[in-house]
């Protein structure tokens, strides 16, 4: 008699996250099966487990982290790190796996981790940046609230777009520590929110992430808008280019023209 390996839909292993489930059968042989994780597994993830996604959770988790890493490049102990797991060493708070976070004093920023052990690093995330998740909306947005308080995170930001009475909605939530407690950050007119660790404004616009330097209010950009400028600009510089060396060629026409009619074209003033 074989024990028959429960089955999930595609849909809900992307919704709820996933890991694998080993299930030994009476004769010895073993299937592996994906399970759909519980809200405690998606809390606090090992390394295996793998994280409810979305199109909206994946551009704007990789902006933030593509537009913060750029911020960062020349600063040799400032990192920004992506899905990376974080044990903080604090007995009773399990290990989170921040969609994107930065971490100031970082030793041996190129090093290559697979989990981040804040006891031996000597330093923590000053900005935790997630996207929430809608099956664990309540994680996301109230649990690690707490959590991430209770782990000494500077700030925490939450990104959350979600349909309320037929409408979409987006929303930045934020929230900065004050002796041990998190308060809420109040987003300006436009709903974006003030990061001090980082000096920037923070806000989504059509799904987008919209990150300003708070004192210059210059945008940061993504490596796509980078390329997509440096392309533009080439090809506005061969326009140029080819309008130049077409205005030269009509010149030498018609400098030729007066030529063979005697008229020296330098003479016409």
């Amino acid at each position: 008699m074989s024990i028959t390996a429960p089955s999930y839909s595609t849909e809900e292993l992307a919704e709820r996250g996933w890991r694998v489930e080993t299930i030994v059968q009476p004769d010895g042989t073993a299937i592996d099966t994906r399970v759909p994780l519980t809200p405690e597994e998606f809390l606090h993830p090992k390394e295996s487990y793998h994280l409810p996604n979305s199109t909206f959770h994946d551009d704007v988790a990789g902006a933030a982290k593509d537009m913060l890493t750029r911020r960062y490049a020349d600063e040799p102990t400032t990192a920004v790190y992506r899905d990376l797991i974080f044990r903080w060493g604090i007995p009773g708070l399990g290990d989170h796996c921040p969609d994107t976070c930065v971490v100031f004093g970082v030793r041996n920023k190129e090093q290559v981790r697979t989990e981040f052990v804040v006891l031996e690093e000597g330093v923590r995330p000053s900005l935790v940046i997630e996207v929430v998740s809608p099956y664990y909306r309540k994680q996301d947005r109230e649990i690690k609230v707490k959590e991430y308080a209770q782990a000494g995170v500077q700030e925490y930001v939450i990104f959350d777009r979600r349909k309320q009475r037929g409408q979409m909605i987006e929303e930045v939530l934020g929230y900065r520590l004050v002796e041990g407690q998190y308060l809420p950050i109040t987003p300006d007119e436009e709903g974006r929110i003030l990061s001090e660790t980082v000096g920037l404004l923070i806000g989504l616009q059509d799904s987008q992430v919209v990150m300003l330097d708070s004192q210059t209010g210059e945008r940061l950009l993504t490596s796509l808008e980078l390329e997509q400028r440096a392309s533009q600009a080439e090809a506005r510089a061969s326009q140029a280019e080819a309008r130049a060396s077409q205005a030269e060629e009509r010149a030498a026409r018609l400098a030729e023209m007066l030529r063979s009619q005697g008229i020296d074209p330098d003479q016409i003033g």
